[in-house]
């Protein structure tokens, strides 16, 4: 069983030893709306874009070049299969296919991954997942790292080139729907902590996750309108328009400098948890891999 967190800015240091709910400082919390139903169609219910974007290939011409609109469609517009002739995450995926070939010139590494045969279809689908050796709920990117680390490559989870692998694994997944069950054992444990650590307020700004994703979702925030963090996960890692590749992870710490929060270490337990959070809040909704965002 996880032991109890103590939250510092989302800087959190594990407490020794067991801990009652009255042992736990307040935190101000942004009020958790309705997880029962953890996937990506559950949207209907929080801001009832679901229906813009979910069919990726029947989104509304209108909604997507809409200033005030596209925010609805969730940047499904830049997920595969679009493809501005050429963006940098193609290249990645290029890149990737490199690395992967490489480490996989004996199969060790499709294995060590979970690969059965060397066939990568359907492999994204089974990530985030508990992982027996390492003792721990582990994404795609952190087992990149472990199991390049024994074909004695550094991948580092976070990094171009880990990411770059993620997303050539990942597009042999593209269409087929997230599927996680967090509905016991360890992914149940890191679901219900991701969905915790989402809401909490942190930083000098006193923002949490929630703050943009729920409480402001579609409202215009610094020139930007924040969108519905349902059906989220399935184009990650993304290349950014800004030139910069990037896994959930590193997002997590660019969201978390934008509101004055310490960063975590990529690859902590804290961000995969919320990354378990927003997998299962995609669940039914296609991979499609490599994407863009602005």
């Amino acid at each position: 069983m996880r032991k109890p967190i103590i939250l510092a800015s989302l800087a959190l240091a594990a407490v020794a030893g067991s801990a009652t709910a009255a042992d736990k400082p307040y935190r101000d919390m942004i009020p958790f709306i309705d997880y029962s139903n953890p996937a990506a169609s559950a949207d209907a219910k929080h801001t009832n874009t679901y229906q813009y974007w979910k069919e990726r290939d029947k989104l509304d011409p209108a909604r997507v070049t809409s200033g005030q609109l596209n925010w609805t469609t969730n940047w499904k517009f830049m997920d595969a299969p679009y493809n501005d002739t050429l963006h940098g995450g193609h290249e990645a995926q290029d890149r990737g296919g490199e690395f992967y070939k490489q480490l996989n010139a004996k199969g060790e590494f499709a294995t060590c991954l979970g690969a059965k045969k060397n066939d990568l279809k359907g492999l994204r689908l089974q990530y985030p997942q508990y992982n027996k050796d390492m003792k721990r709920v582990v994404g795609m990117e952190a087992m990149i790292e472990q199991c390049a680390e024994k074909q004695g490559m550094k991948l580092e989870n976070g990094s171009y080139d880990n990411s770059a692998v993620s997303i050539y694994i990942g597009a042999f997944s593209n269409g087929m729907p997230i599927k996680i069950n967090v509905s016991k054992g360890p992914l149940k444990e890191s679901f219900e902590h991701g969905k915790e650590l989402f809401h909490t307020r942190a930083g000098w700004t006193n923002f949490a996750c929630a703050t943009c994703h729920v409480s402001l979702v579609g409202k215009s925030l610094r020139g930007q309108t924040p969108t519905t963090h349902f059906g989220d996960a399935s184009h990650w890692p993304t290349y950014r328009t800004k030139d910069e590749l990037q896994s959930m992870h590193v997002r997590f710490t660019e969201c978390n400098r934008n509101a004055g929060i310490q960063p975590l270490k990529i690859g902590s337990q804290e961000y995969t948890d919320i990354e378990v959070f927003l997998t299962a809040l995609t669940n039914g909704y296609p991979v499609a891999l490599p994407s863009a965002r602005d």
